[in-house]
């Protein structure tokens, strides 16, 4: 039996912690004005990892985005819907379509979280990860510059003063921080 192999449980254990990260990173966004899950909702996720091969990590944090993106841009429907003129099997299709595409940015962060656990930098790196593929998901492929962590923060002035010198990205960078720094001191094994 291979090393890497999980039971069946700590798989199922791990797709609930992926599946708890997708939803409490929805509810830090509107209209669930609960902002301040940002700064643990990358936990369950790195949580469900900590374990994993760069594959398993790259699975799990694609389910946590597509869980994530499928429940933060439902209106994707209704626009395409009311605006666009389109059946709402073609509503329905665009979001799908559009949410597994943002979900590869989750699964890409969480397979570089995977490849650099226990390095003395992780605690910079994940959060770089996290800025650079935000980054690039904004930009590439004409881009989708809605729904970035920093966002999240709108309300909160002393934190959101912060964008003016460093953008939304810095603020997610620190959201991002924080999350890595709770999960290395508290759920480290």
């Amino acid at each position: 039996m291979r090393l890497d192999r999980k039971s069946p449980s700590s798989v199922f254990e791990n797709t609930l912690l992926a599946l708890l990260s997708g939803v409490l990173l929805t509810a830090a966004f509107p209209p669930g004005h609960l902002s301040f899950l940002s700064w643990v909702a990358v936990i369950p996720l790195l949580l469900s990892i900590r374990n994993s091969s760069w594959k398993s990590a790259f699975r799990l944090g694609f389910f946590a985005g597509l869980i994530h993106y499928l429940t933060l841009i439902y209106w994707i429907v209704v626009v395409l819907g009311r605006y666009g003129n389109l059946n709402i099997i073609f509503g329905v299709l665009g979001l799908l379509l559009l949410s597994l595409y943002l979900s590869l940015y989750t699964g890409v962060f969480s397979a570089l979280a995977a490849s650099v656990r226990h390095s003395p930098f992780e605690l910079i790196l994940l959060p770089a990860f996290w800025v650079v593929l935000e980054y690039l998901r904004t930009y590439l492929f004409s881009g989708f510059p809605w729904c970035l962590l920093g966002y999240t923060q709108y309300k909160m002035l002393p934190i959101i003063q912060v964008a003016d010198l460093f953008g939304v990205y810095g603020i997610s960078f620190f959201i991002i921080l924080i999350n890595t720094f709770l999960f290395t001191r508290l759920c480290r094994d």
